[in-house]
């Protein structure tokens, strides 16, 4: 399992409180006598730790019935599938995503609200109006919420975590103080590519390896790293963004792109496979489209491609060969076997994305007689999920349960 590093200040009981919920929660109906073994603590602290545990309702006693005798029933412990629940967030360009969810994730509401650019000029009124109509709406349903998490789809400032960039707009909103007023539980607020990456590395397909590649495609180009199990971090921050590397003419296709700009900065990935390089290759092909919304010239492209028309096959070749083009050079930079890649294209084209970005990465690679394979995420974009990684994270390493358990010195 990858970790970050990071010098925390939790007392202990926290931190172990923290580490029997996970094995709880990973080892369904695990006994005390086998916590005790997996986590090197003695058996009296397990019972103490399991006591508390149970007091804040987040994991319960089960009854497991012993097939190898007639005595009495074993006692295994599972987490509380009720109680505790999450109120979560994804903040993007275009729209604000509210769920209410079990603390397992198991989605008990959600709502979706657009943003125009207007609302973009008054975010903080727009987003506390959505905000309360959402707690309105769902006020039957909450009960116990643990905390209020919302994740941008965007750049927080490395010093004091204030909104920077929402998409490709700039902005200067602490998010943490604008929600306060309305909350007496903690707020968690983080980027969007650190909640991905969490689920995909605790819950999704490359849990158990060590060295993987994290990239994701979108306004910008996000990149992070596994390597020897950790995750490598800079100042406190996991995610780094390529978007200045450059790539050679590897089609006609990207003279097409951005044809007034100087060519070293028409190559430069942003410019060829970023969302706004892919919207503008569409109106340049396809002049008649006539889709206003963005998403849509998405899932316009996808049909084409289905639908084969070449020019469509064309384009999405072009993002799938520059892409395989990055990955190989920074599988070269940190000798990566696995990449998990997110490219914000719909399921029903990844039969063909996928499988040319393997050919033509492993082609690259070949001569000197390596191979990578590159998967894309099991997730949805608004997956509840992902959402919850970050709320997950909190009870794990315990920054979360010290809102519970007052008395931890």
């Amino acid at each position: 399992m990858a970790k970050v590093r990071k010098e925390d200040k939790l007392p202990l009981r926290l931190k172990q409180l923290g580490k029997i919920y996970r094995l709880v929660e990973q080892f369904e109906e695990i006994s005390r006598i086998d916590l005790s073994k997996l986590s090197q603590l003695a058996p009296a602290t397990i019972t103490a730790l399991t006591r508390e545990l149970i007091e804040e309702r987040l994991i319960i006693e089960r009854a497991v019935q012993n097939t190898e005798s007639r005595g009495r029933p074993a006692v295994g412990l599972c987490v509380s599938p009720f109680y505790w629940q999450a109120l979560c967030a994804i903040l993007a360009e275009d729209h604000f995503d509210i769920l209410l969810c079990e603390l397992d994730g198991t989605p008990i509401s959600q709502q979706t609200y657009p943003l125009t650019p207007t609302d973009l000029t008054d975010l903080e009124s727009v987003l506390i109006c959505h905000l309360l109509h959402f707690l309105n709406q769902v006020q039957r349903q909450l009960n116990h919420p643990i905390t209020f998490s919302i994740a941008v789809t965007g750049e927080l400032d490395k010093t004091d975590n204030r909104l920077c960039r929402l998409g490709k707009t700039e902005m200067n909103l602490d998010l943490q103080a604008l929600f306060a007023p309305h909350f007496n539980i903690p707020i968690i607020v983080t980027e969007y590519f650190q909640t991905w990456l969490l689920a995909e590395n605790t819950l999704g397909s490359v849990i158990g390896c060590d060295n993987v590649l994290f990239v994701q495609l979108g306004d910008v180009i996000n990149l992070s790293a596994v390597s020897q199990g950790e995750i490598l971090c800079r100042n406190g921050h996991s995610r780094i963004t390529i978007d200045k590397m450059i790539v050679p003419k590897l089609s006609p296709v990207q003279e097409a792109i951005n044809p007034d700009l100087p060519e070293i900065e028409r190559y430069q990935v942003m410019n060829q496979i970023t969302h706004k390089a892919v919207y503008r290759l569409i109106d340049h092909f396809y002049p008649q489209n006539n889709l206003a919304d963005n998403a849509e010239k998405i899932y316009f492209l996808c049909r084409k491609v289905k639908e084969g028309e070449a020019q469509a096959v064309e384009i999405l070749n072009h993002l799938a060969d520059v892409t395989a083009y990055i990955l190989m050079n920074l599988v070269n930079v940190f000798c990566s076997k696995k990449i998990m890649l997110s490219s914000g294209l719909p399921e029903e084209v990844k039969d063909v994305f996928l499988p040319r970005i393997n050919e033509t990465l492993n082609n690259y690679l070949a001569p000197n007689g390596q191979t990578a394979d590159v998967i894309t995420s099991q997730y949805e974009w608004n997956s509840p999920v992902v959402v919850m990684a970050a709320i997950k994270q909190g009870i794990y390493d315990g920054s979360l349960l010290g809102h519970l358990i007052k008395d931890v010195q």
